[in-house]
Parts: structure tokens; C-alpha cells; sequence
């Protein structure tokens, strides 16, 4: 099934309720096109990160060329992070080693640049968690798309990472991330849609949407046991620190 055209798609989603989108970037190319996205005239505030994915095992060239896009954007108001980074031992069996130096790499650069990092860590909680702490106090973010229990999400919140929660969390079998939802305090609570990936049912198995967030939303919603109000309240101001670079334990 052929998907919506980018406008069509912000359209659908500024009539969801969305707000602002982040267009993240994962290599050389989509790097480009998330920051053309972000450009494009809509009724939606656009950002975007540019990052080198852990499970392409990008050359060290295009590490460099990567490095320089970010350092040429660095002072773009729609450019909020560098990601995805992280690790990807599901889709990359083979190059720990490499992953690691490369995820170091770009947590230096992060770090000397003072931005917030989206984090894609995938088979790899131990080793990514061992390595952010590593720049504990000296780089932030937020964990993309969590897909863990919840004792790592406090583990990653306590050392200042936000947890987004992508359309997995409404499966009906995602029981551990469901109970992660349930323990973090609100504070370090972000949702999320990966799309086109990972929609939430009604969709699930089709293309996803921006506007889908609202299902992952609802999903939130259905678990935390404060008001409807204040949980999303809160979560759209957790979005709103870390587009604006600010630590989630300032």
C-alpha cells in the first residue's frame, strides 16, 4: 500500500493534535532529507537530528562526512540532536567493536557540542548503558523507541535519559515495556511513532503515521494513574526540554 505524500502526512497529523515533529536522520543521505523536511512550510513546528545508525556499520569516511554535517548545522535553529547513535547487536552481529568506537565517537561530539542525543539501542541494553555512563553529565538524551524492561529504563532515566515509547507499547504482549510506562516517574516519559515503522494498533502491520502518536499516546494514558490532563501536559513539556537542549535532570 503506497503511503501519503509528506504533506498529506503533516496535514493528517496537525489534525491528530501534533504539535512539533523531530525528523531524525540515520546517515550521509537521510541526514540531508531531515533537514529538508524540516524546512518544508507547515502547520507543524519541524526539527531534525542528523546520526549514523549502529546497524549500518558506517565507514569511517562517512563517520567524518556525518561529523562535518553536524558541525556545519550545529547552529541551525531546527537542527535539536545528533542521532540515532547507539548500538544494534540484533541487525549487526559481527561488529560490537566497532559500533562501540563509533558510538563513543559521535557521544565526544555530542558532548563537545552540548546536544542531546537520540539513542537506537537494539539486543545491546548492558553495553549501551555501560557506555552512556561512561559521559554521564556531559551528554543527554533520549532512549528512542524502548524497547526493555523497566528496570533499564530507570537504570537510563537516573543517568538523565528521557524514555520515548514507540507503537510497541500498545501490543498486547509488550508486558515489560507496559510496566516500564508504570514505573518511570512522569518526568522522563516521551512517546513516539518510528515512522513508517512499528504502528500501533488499529495499524499495526501497515505503514505508520506521525499522527499515530496519538495511539501511543492513549496507550500512556490507559497505564499512568494520573489525570489524562497531567500526563499529557507533562509529556508535551518533556518534548518541549529536550527540543530546546535542556538536560531531564537540569
Amino acid at each position: 500500500m503506497q503511503g501519503l505524500t509528506i504533506p498529506e502526512s503533516l496535514e493528517n497529523a496537525y489534525d491528530s493534535g501534533v504539535k512539533k515533529i523531530i525528523q531524525i536522520g540515520i546517515d550521509e543521505e537521510r541526514n540531508k532529507i531531515a533537514k529538508e523536511i524540516s524546512k518544508l512550510e507547515s502547520k507543524i513546528d519541524l526539527f531534525y537530528t542528523a546520526g549514523c545508525h549502529p546497524a549500518d556499520s558506517i565507514p569511517t569516511d562517512s563517520q567524518d562526512r556525518i561529523q562535518s554535517f553536524i558541525q556545519d548545522n550545529s547552529n541551525d535553529p531546527k537542527f535539536i540532536g545528533i542521532g540515532e547513535i547507539g548500538l544494534d547487536y540484533y541487525h549487526d552481529k559481527d561488529n560490537h567493536q566497532f559500533q562501540k568506537e563509533t558510538f563513543r565517537r559521535f557521544l565526544e561530539i555530542a558532548s563537545e557540542l552540548n546536544y542531546p542525543v537520540i539513542i537506537h539501542s537494539r539486543d545491546a541494553a548492558e553495553d549501551t548503558y555501560q557506555i552512556l555512563k561512561e559521559f554521564k553529565e556531559k551528554v543527554f538524551g533520549v532512549i528512542h523507541c524502548f524497547t526493555y524492561d523497566s528496570e533499564y529504563a530507570k537504570k537510563f532515566y537516573d543517568i538523565g535519559y528521557y524514555i520515548s515509547f514507540s507503537g510497541v507499547v500498545a501490543f498486547k504482549n509488550a508486558t515489560s515495556i507496559q510496566e516500564a510506562v508504570v514505573s518511570l516517574p512522569l518526568d522522563g516519559i516521551l512517546v513516539e511513532t518510528d515512522a513508517p515503522f512499528l504502528s500501533p494498533p488499529p495499524h499495526r502491520g501497515k505503514r505508520n503515521e506521525p499522527a499515530y502518536v496519538s495511539y501511543v499516546l492513549k496507550k500512556v494514558l490507559e497505564l499512568r494513574t494520573e489525570s489524562r490532563d497531567k500526563v499529557s501536559e507533562t509529556i508535551f513539556a518533556n518534548s518541549l526540554k529536550l527540543i530546546n537542549r535542556e538536560p531531564l535532570h537540569a
